[in-house]
């Protein structure tokens, strides 16, 4: 892709965002939440496009976009979903435990830890 056309498709990106957040009548989280979302494609964009995102394994990329999804989320539900506090924190935490076991299973640290299965085998 030449410079040109890169420059243009930030433009006409950054015109829709600046239509969006002036004119439909939206609230005010959920046009930040949209802009969050549009500036982190672009970025991903951006880098897929430069070649940066072929430097990185597919596996350590899939990794990263994962826990980023869940930062988000995790952050989405503890900023805008009302709940008691008690609640939220049990809810970091069984999410924070499940990531962390996540992580060490996917760099093969808990390959040696047995599995259970449950239901059909």
């Amino acid at each position: 892709m030449d410079l040109i056309s890169l420059v243009v498709v930030l433009i006409v990106v950054g015109v829709l965002l600046w239509l969006v957040n002036s004119y439909l009548p939206m609230e005010a989280r959920i046009k930040n939440i949209l802009n969050i979302v549009v500036i982190i494609a672009v970025v991903l964009w951006l880098l897929r496009v430069f070649g940066v995102l072929g430097l990185v394994p597919n596996a350590l990329l899939s990794i990263v976009v994962s826990l980023a999804v869940v930062g988000l989320l995790l952050w989405l539900v503890n900023s805008y979903i009302p709940m008691d506090a008690r609640i939220k924190q049990i809810l970091n935490v069984v999410v924070i435990i499940v990531v962390v076991l996540w992580l060490l299973s996917a760099f093969g640290v808990l390959s040696g830890i047995p599995r259970f299965n449950i239901g059909n085998p």
